[in-house]
């Protein structure tokens, strides 16, 4: 079993990703970081209690940081968007008295394997672990399988995705830092919907608590779609269906045979009027220029469904 630590700003789609990450039975949970993001940090610190307390599984949820590196946090509303559960006994969770990335050094420290990090948020609690463990993390780290970034476009900016442009310089600390990045960017997500049919056909049936809850992500998300009142810049990146972009590191880990990649230097853009946040993938072959990491940009969408489909079909939790 790969063993993987989540690093998560929780909403639909890292709860997904939870999800898929506790039903697989080829994927070890150690434990979930959370940081700010699509919400503020308390906020998808008790989302992700909220997910972990619904499977009942007990695994350690940590929080971590609240704002960017250098920079002043722009992200996460103040405003309460409401919770996955009603029931507060839901987080009655035992809390751990650590912050995220002195959890993560204790459990690298303590595995006797490698261990997978996975960000699926502004990368700021990874880049805290690599600067500040380095020996430790490229000992006891396999690989960085990350969700962020594009190697084509934006979606905060015509250049930048939001966890990336969220705090680019943490992004860049984890790109330069020595360690292969797989980056699963706007290209292969916005290639991952889940349409109405493909829900009906192979996820509505499932009747665990992961498949139970992954129904409920994907009803919200087509409500979400189809909302009257939906801001034009998600109009613009419409797509015949739900986009739950967590999933694919998720998926990526379990089936990277069903994924295009192209090796890549990445760098990210820190300091630009008009490209701040910008990874910018460089794929050429006519230079000698190293090129570590791995940039997904499209993927066999009937096999991810399929995918989606076995991993909470055999779910255990």
């Amino acid at each position: 079993m790969r063993k993987l630590i989540l690093d998560c700003d929780t909403g639909h789609d890292d709860a997904a990703a939870i999800t898929l990450s506790l039903a697989s039975q080829q994927l070890e949970l150690l434990g979930v970081t959370t940081v700010m993001g699509n919400l503020p940090l308390d906020q998808t610190y008790r989302n992700t209690r909220d997910v972990i307390a619904y499977f009942g599984t007990g695994t350690p949820v940590l929080k971590g940081s609240s704002d960017p590196l250098l920079r002043k946090r722009w992200v996460g509303s103040e405003e309460d968007r409401g919770r996955f559960f009603d029931n507060d006994e839901l987080t009655d969770l035992p809390e751990l008295n650590v912050d995220a990335v002195t959890w993560m050094k204790d459990t690298l420290e303590n595995s006797e394997d490698k261990v997978t990090l996975v960000p699926l948020a502004p990368m700021t609690n990874i880049a805290k672990l690599l600067t500040f463990y380095p020996d430790l993390v490229k000992e006891k780290v396999e690989s960085i399988v990350c969700m962020g970034g594009g190697y084509k476009f934006g979606n905060s900016t015509g250049a930048a995705e939001l966890n990336i442009y969220a705090d680019p310089e943490a992004a860049q600390a984890v790109f330069s830092f020595g360690i292969p990045v797989v980056m699963c960017g706007l290209d292969v997500c916005h290639n991952a919907y889940i349409t109405k049919n493909d829900y009906l056909a192979h996820f509505s049936d499932i009747d665990n608590k992961a498949g139970r809850f992954f129904s409920r992500i994907c009803e919200d998300s087509f409500s979400f779609e189809e909302r009257e009142d939906i801001p034009e810049r998600f109009k613009l990146w419409k797509r015949p269906g739900a986009i739950i972009y967590d999933t694919v590191p998720i998926i990526y880990l379990l089936h990277p045979e069903i994924f295009d990649t192209i090796p890549a230097g990445i760098s990210v853009e820190c300091a630009s009027e008009f490209c701040d946040g910008m990874t910018v993938c460089d794929t050429s072959t006519w230079n000698d220029t190293p090129k570590p990491h791995s940039v997904v940009i499209d993927l066999d969408r009937p096999a991810y469904i399929k995918a989606l489909e076995e991993v909470l079909s055999a779910s255990l939790v």
